[in-house]
């Protein structure tokens, strides 16, 4: 047997390995995961806020084209808090419009 034909078999289990980590670094933190939920249940009635991001403290980042809508999105957020476990306060930011 070769030495190339040995190795084929440990740099498979290498790769098999590594991407087994990977799907670990790329899964959400569990303050994501309830930002997330938290947002998909606060923006269900509302049409002009869009999630940028959550960052992995769960912090919500995320536009907004009304300020009544703004303020809707604001204020279900923190009555979720209310009911669980705080997160870092969300960030809105205006867009230019539609």
């Amino acid at each position: 047997m070769s030495r190339g034909a040995r190795l084929l078999p440990a740099a498979a289990l290498l790769t098999v390995t590594a991407a087994g980590t990977g799907c670990e670094y790329f899964r959400d933190t569990p303050e994501q995961e309830l930002a997330n939920r938290r947002w998909r249940q606060c923006a269900e009635e509302l049409r002009d806020v869009k999630l940028d991001r959550v960052d992995t403290d769960g912090r919500i980042w995320f536009t907004y084209v009304t300020m009544s809508e703004r303020d809707q999105m604001l204020e279900c957020l923190e009555a979720a808090a209310r009911q669980g476990p705080r997160l870092p306060e969300p960030v809105p930011g205006a867009t230019a419009g539609k």
